[in-house]
């Protein structure tokens, strides 16, 4: 058992596994590593004098606040639908995940200014090799943060919490270029603090565009994933009495799924046998897609609208 699938297993072992208790896990674990993370890395950049590693515990922190933004996301996406949200408000996922966005923009912005001050009038920087072991370790557990993030984004498949993950990725990759960023100083080239500083507002500002361009494609109606319709499909097919099928249309709301397609059937069948079918075709369905509302509309065979 990998040490992910074991951590899931002690934090639901008195619980059942929904798909808010999932959310919550990696939050959890997000907010208590980055505030340790941010704590050290500010702390170590005030005293040494460096905007680079100042910079990266911000980056941490803005970890924090991202994780406290998908925990508000779970916590009211996860509500049951009602008259007014008949399929529920799991879209408040995506909603959250551009407020993360904006953060990390914000955040991006103000250490940009900085970071080009410090390129124009490069200040002293003090050499410090536990640092540099720091951020070589820092690296290590964001790039776990990352892959953990990742394993329970697939598990309840969340684009939110992958998206996270490549927060958490950027942060071991800044990590990885302010230990290195170290190295240099230790030979008092001191101007490539501002641009490490500078290279780590980039990464900000794209993993913030990428979020934001995700979660837009995904409230404007993006198309569905081929394997989704792939599955559909063998599924519809496999059920006896199907000929064809067409018109398969599926609108995600994140915790669920509306989905719509028309099967074609013999026109000799009864109205009752067709509508066995259908309903076979339903069951099959929602085995695997078991928080979906689908429909299925009948054409006999040579009826099919275009």
């Amino acid at each position: 058992m990998s040490f992910n699938a074991w951590l899931i297993e002690r934090f639901f072992s008195r619980k059942g596994r929904s798909r808010e208790d999932f959310g919550y896990l990696e939050a959890w674990v997000s907010i208590i590593g980055n505030i340790l993370l941010f704590l050290v890395k500010f702390l170590f950049g005030l005293a040494l004098n460096s905007i680079a590693l100042i910079a990266e515990g911000f980056h941490s922190l803005s970890d924090v606040l991202t994780s406290i933004v998908v925990l508000f996301g779970f916590k009211f996406g996860s509500k049951p639908a009602d008259e007014k949200h008949p399929f529920g408000h799991g879209r408040i996922e995506q909603i959250s995940t551009l407020i993360i966005a904006f953060m990390l923009l914000w955040v991006a912005y103000e250490l940009g200014k900085a970071s080009i001050e410090r390129i124009i009038s490069p200040p002293k920087v003090d050499f410090n090799a536990v640092v540099v072991v720091f951020m070589f370790i820092s690296a290590l557990i964001k790039e776990w943060m990352a892959r953990f993030s990742i394993f329970l984004g697939k598990r309840i498949n969340s684009s939110t919490l992958i998206a996270d993950a490549w927060h958490h990725r950027s942060d071991a990759i800044a990590s990885l270029l302010v230990g290195i960023g170290f190295i240099f100083i230790k030979f008092n080239i001191f101007r490539i603090d501002g641009i490490l500083g500078l290279f780590i507002v980039i990464l900000l500002g794209a993993v913030g565009i990428e979020l934001i361009k995700s979660s837009v494609d995904f409230l404007l109606g993006k198309a569905p994933d081929e394997r989704l319709l792939e599955y559909i499909r063998n599924v519809t097919l496999s059920v006896p009495g199907v000929l064809d099928l067409h018109d398969i249309l599926v609108h995600d709301y994140q915790s669920s799924k509306a989905i719509s397609l028309h099967i074609e059937i013999e026109d000799t069948l009864s109205a009752k046998e067709a509508h066995r079918i259908a309903l076979e075709v339903q069951d099959r369905l929602k085995k695997k897609l078991k928080e979906s509302n689908i429909s299925v509309h009948i054409d006999p065979k040579g009826e099919r609208e275009d």
